[in-house]
């Protein structure tokens, strides 16, 4: 699992809001928000900030987010480009190497070896800094007609298609097993390695779609357990407990949200708490479910008893491990939707085109300046807030002041991970790199 101190937070701004914790091979915080119903309205003047470089970038083949994103490592920048795969110096852009290879998979980067999947279904292994070819093994899957999944948990390669998941030696290439899944229309989802299993989630089609949860001995593939019932994204894993929302269709009828704590050696639901008392569980299902330090939180909207339709939206944030029915809830409301938190103990909201952050205990918020328009995209890292508008304006603002240091006119409408090396900030667009110096 990822420390508190290097992980990687996203969340997506799509018609009601979701939130999924995803992983990255960027090593700094980023908190990040995509919106595609987005509308553009006249802008305000703020200092322009002068590009250092910038050069095209090749998006995902479908066309929808961004997810075949650039990395960073050690000062280079890794990113798809022309059918090919490139490493630049991220303060000039200078190019250090191009190979040969069409990544059909998000790279995966080693101490010193990047990892990739190209679009012939070949998992390839390149030295970082030289981008010679160390090995290449072919995985048996095709790109071309169904979604991949890689990851590397653990000193271990993972490789995911229909019905099936590989494990590779980084080293060798070898390839150390293979299991089957139920898993049909893509690869299953390898969350990582807690004590020592490896976690992971397909999507399971029948009468019900649901998503779930098996766990493997990673250096065997041998099946530990199976969790039938759907899951979310891992929130938590803590004390031999793994931290799951319960998405099952009618997992609590009454209530918006179920929590549940899931025994990683076992697979036995421990326990189970229901959040939110509401008429209908189904139609009132809380917009995100928020595992941090000592509590959870729970973003939905706010009803009244009787009534299906929210009258606005609302903050509940209840003690983590104890019974929400027998607790009173702090409650957050009149800031707008909450989009995240807590992040350096503030939580972030926006309301119409505003954004805002409140420190918990104190009663006046901070407001971040921003032009007319939604909010495409947002990451939040060390003491920055980054933020990317419908109209093309990408934002570089302090987080506690809410000061903005300046923007920069990318032309685009969305945005993929924000990423970061010493004062140079790369900003992916739809079809660019863009890499300006921090103020």
């Amino acid at each position: 699992m990822m420390p508190k101190n290097a992980r990687v937070m996203t969340a997506v701004i799509s018609v009601g809001l979701v939130c999924s914790i995803l992983p990255s091979a960027a090593a700094s915080p980023v908190v990040s928000y995509i919106n595609p119903a987005i509308f553009s309205t006249e802008n305000e003047n703020v200092p322009a900030l002068k590009t250092l470089w910038k050069t095209k970038m090749d998006s995902s083949p479908a066309g929808g987010n961004i997810h075949l994103s650039a990395r960073i490592s050690g000062g280079l920048v890794f990113f798809p480009k022309g059918g090919k795969l490139y490493a630049a110096a991220a303060s000039t852009g200078r190019t250090r190497w191009t190979a040969n290879v069409k990544p059909a998979s998000p790279v995966m980067l080693g101490q010193d070896t990047l990892y990739v999947v190209d679009a012939a279904g070949t998992l390839r292994a390149l030295n970082i800094q030289t981008g010679r070819q160390l090995w290449q093994t072919q995985t048996g899957f095709d790109p071309q007609t169904s979604n991949i999944t890689s990851s590397l948990s653990a000193g271990i390669l993972y490789v995911g298609g229909p019905f099936a998941l590989k494990a590779y030696d980084p080293a060798t290439g070898r390839q150390l097993w293979k299991t089957s899944t139920e898993s049909e229309y893509g690869g299953p989802t390898s969350y990582g390695v807690y004590d020592g299993i490896l976690i992971v989630a397909s999507v399971v089609s029948g009468a019900l779609t649901f998503d779930q949860y098996k766990a493997y001995n990673p250096k065997t593939g041998r099946n530990l357990w199976t969790l039938n019932s759907s899951h979310g994204p891992v929130l938590e894993f803590r004390n031999g407990l793994l931290y799951l929302r319960n998405t099952a269709q009618w997992a609590s009828p009454n209530h918006a949200a179920k929590l549940d704590q899931v025994e990683i050696k076992t697979g036995r639901i421990k326990t189970s708490y229901d959040y939110v008392q509401v008429t209908d569980g189904l139609y009132q299902s809380a917009e995100q479910l928020v595992v941090e330090g000592g509590y959870v939180y729970v973003a939905m909207e706010k009803y009244t008893a009787g009534v299906l339709e929210g009258i606005a939206p609302v903050l509940y944030r209840f003690n983590l491990n104890q019974d929400p029915n027998k607790q009173k809830p702090v409650v957050y409301e009149g800031y707008g939707k909450f989009l995240a938190g807590p992040y350096k103990n503030r939580l972030f909201f926006q309301e119409g085109l505003s954004l805002s952050s409140l420190l918990p205990g104190q009663k006046g918020t901070t407001t971040y300046k921003l032009a007319g328009n939604p909010l495409a995209r947002l990451d939040l890292h060390e003491a920055g807030l980054y933020a990317g508008l419908s109209d093309g304006k990408f934002y570089l603002i302090d987080l506690a002041s809410g000061q903005t240091s300046g923007a920069v006119d990318t032309g685009s409408r969305t945005y993929g991970e924000t990423l970061f090396a010493g004062r140079t900030v790369l900003i992916q667009t739809e079809k660019e790199l863009i890499a300006v110096k921090h103020p």
